[in-house]
């Protein structure tokens, strides 16, 4: 008998999932700010009220894709359940995304510590990226607590800006300007700042281990971060015009602030392009040199707005504290989203969407191949743009395509419980995101270069794939870990499987080779809980100790899958884990040694000290087996220590014997 747990446990409850959600959403006005007011200057506030209704308007549509998708409403979920390409379309998009919010956050994060040199940003950039990708190969636990607890940070330095900001509220109100040009230049500029929406996408996905009901947590997570965002992104924007007049000194250039910053980098660039031999024509080159640029005023207004509204309305110091802890809040998105790239290739590759390598997990459950592009991809980015709208104009395409395609969705499949006014709003904001996406498409033309690049290489990856693993079949070789027949999560469900025999040849495994056949069991005996990962002695010791007590010897081995959301992911099986199958394997010989029956468990869950203490309080063990965790000190500390935490939280009726 093989008992066999696959884990989601429902434990995310709002007030776990709104600091997520901040810490993406919360982080849009880092930058989405400086650019209005780098594209529309005066103007800006119409269009940072535009992008705030249009958060507003997404972020309601996303209480209701929660609703009708409770086990997972993220663009890949929700477009599978109509086309299996649409939604690998859907998941290369907030692959496309995710890269580029990496490499914008630690852009901003760089600059917002106070670095304004562009190659000292680049490579610091660059740095904190290889640096976040090492950190993610690990899996630390702790980065959740971090991100936290510099979220409550700038939170607070937040509520300190906006407070000494309202006494600059009317001064920023009588600078508001109408926004200038025909409809078309109007509708360019505010696609050019509708930055801050992907947060959603990440909270979507997560709602197969939210608590019930997922529509009230996910209604709570969502409505005070939107709240605040949107809020406090208003009163930052009319305050910010104030600024201009705060800056501007006697030894100020006497045009700074009376043009649109672009207008001068456009001037530049259209320069350049029509001259592209101009450094070495002396003529040229004077006029290039002559042409006017931005100020640094403009310059940091742009990069690091929030730090220089701190430093004119609060204090130098403020503003110097404040930039730290902004820019460590964008540091800490750039290590979530990280974690988001590993599982979008991990989900594809569980569902044979890409080649398997992509789901081979380390020895701390993470899908370490995943990690390779999710790393490589922002550093060059970084290389190829050190410019804020550049690396902005990447960023929206890949989220509102991901957005478009969800929200279309959801109003296309008539299966969904979708009220018809609802059905109707969300499908007229996936309109406006289509156009968006659109819009992009066509005046960004690097943009769409780079969403193209990913999809060309996704989508062939797929087809490869889907190619390869027929093939194998046609030749008949035997199939891959992905053909084998296997079911998806069922929650916290534990379940019995009692398959029949197969033929070793075959490359499928015979679980009455581990496990007691049940009509030979009597449950009445005590029952001994072992956690392995490869011990013999351990095991022996353990088998050893049943037979004193006259027991059963349960043998648990956990399979740690270290993921940011799962999405739905068929869990590993005990077919496709040769690790666990050894350790089996020597539970088996030790019992059959000892005369002991076993009954081996296997396990996925992401956290192996909950697993674990789960199968002690179930199966009311008279005892738990450990051995002695053999990571090192500065490993312990950054992923946690198992033993001390089942020793932390067993109940103080199961004693728990470690063997050293």
């Amino acid at each position: 008998m093989l008992v066999s747990h696959q884990e989601r446990p429902r434990e995310l409850r709002w007030y776990h999932a709104g600091p997520m959600l901040y810490g993406d959403w919360g982080t849009s006005r880092f930058y989405v700010l400086g650019l209005a007011f780098y594209f529309a200057l005066y103007a800006s506030f119409w269009y940072i009220l535009g992008v705030g209704l249009l958060v507003a308007a997404v972020g309601w549509a996303y209480t209701v894709v929660c609703r009708v998708y409770p086990d997972g409403g993220g663009v890949y979920s929700a477009a599978r359940q109509l086309s299996p390409v649409l939604s690998v379309i859907g998941a290369l998009l907030l692959f496309a995304d995710y890269a580029v919010t990496a490499a914008l956050s630690a852009f901003e994060g760089i600059h917002y510590f106070g670095i304004e040199s562009n190659h000292w940003v680049q490579v610091g950039a660059i740095g904190s990226i290889l640096f976040l990708g090492l950190i993610n190969y690990i899996g630390p636990k702790r980065a959740g607590a971090f991100a936290l607890v510099v979220a409550l940070a700038t939170l607070v330095c937040t509520l300190i800006l906006v407070a000494f900001s309202i006494p600059h509220l009317h001064a920023g109100w009588s600078h508001i300007a109408s926004p200038q040009g025909a409809m078309t230049h109007r509708w360019s500029t505010l696609v050019n700042v509708v930055l801050a929406l992907s947060g959603v996408e990440a909270i979507a996905n997560m709602t197969g281990i939210m608590v019930q009901p997922v529509s009230s947590t996910s209604k709570k997570s969502i409505w005070p971060v939107l709240a605040e965002v949107v809020i406090f992104n208003i009163l930052l924007g009319i305050a910010m015009l104030a600024l201009p007049a705060a800056l501007q000194t006697a030894s100020s250039d006497p045009a700074e602030f009376t043009k649109p910053a672009y207008v001068y980098d456009r001037q530049r660039a259209e320069f350049q392009d029509n001259n592209p031999g101009y450094k070495s024509d002396p003529v040229l080159k004077a006029r290039f040199d002559a042409l006017p640029e931005k100020s640094r005023n403009e310059e940091r207004m742009q990069k690091v707005v929030l730090r220089v509204m701190g430093e004119q309305f609060v204090h130098p110091w403020f503003g110097a504290i404040s930039g730290v802890v902004f820019g460590l809040l964008l540091i800490s998105a750039v290590n979530t989203v990280i974690g988001g790239m590993v599982s979008v290739s991990y989900v594809m590759s569980r569902d044979t969407e890409l080649p398997r390598f992509f789901g081979k997990l380390n020895l701390f459950g993470v899908p370490w191949l995943g990690l390779i592009p999710a790393i490589i991809v922002p550093c060059l980015l970084l290389l190829l743009f050190t410019d804020l709208d550049a690396l902005a104009d990447l960023y929206a395409i890949g989220v509102v395509g991901a957005i478009a395609i969800n929200l279309s969705c959801c109003t296309i499949n008539r299966r969904l419980p979708v009220k018809k006014w609802e059905r109707t709003a969300i499908g007229f904001i996936a309109a406006v995101m289509i156009a968006i996406e659109l819009t992009l498409a066509v005046q960004k033309w690097h943009a769409l270069v780079f969403v193209s690049i990913i999809l060309v290489i996704g989508l062939g990856m797929r087809l490869f794939t889907k190619w390869y693993l027929p093939a194998r079949a046609r030749m008949g070789l035997p199939p891959t870990p992905e053909t084998l027949t296997t079911g998806r999560y069922r929650g916290a469900e534990t379940h019995i499987e009692r398959p029949a025999p197969a033929v070793a040849a075959e490359g499928k495994i015979s679980v009455s080779m581990f496990g007691t056949p049940a009509e030979q069991l009597d449950m009445s005996k005590p029952h001994v809980l072992v956690a392995a990962r490869g011990s013999k002695p351990l095991l022996d010791f353990a088998a050893t100790y049943a037979k004193q007590i006259n027991g059963i010897l349960f043998v648990i081995f956990v399979r740690q899958v270290n993921v940011a959301f799962e999405m739905g992911a068929r869990a590993p099986t005990l077919d496709e884990d040769p690790a666990a199958r050894n350790v089996f394997e020597m539970a088996a010989q030790a019992c059959r040694d000892a005369s002991v029956p076993l009954i081996p468990i296997y396990a996925v869950s992401g956290d192996v000290a909950y697993s674990i203490l789960d199968f002690a309080a179930t199966y009311d063990v008279r005892a738990l087996l450990m051995g002695v965790s053999r990571k090192g000190t500065f490993l312990r500390a950054l992923q946690g220590d198992v033993l001390t935490a089942v020793a932390d939280q067993l109940p103080a009726d199961i004693p728990l014997l470690i063997h050293a």
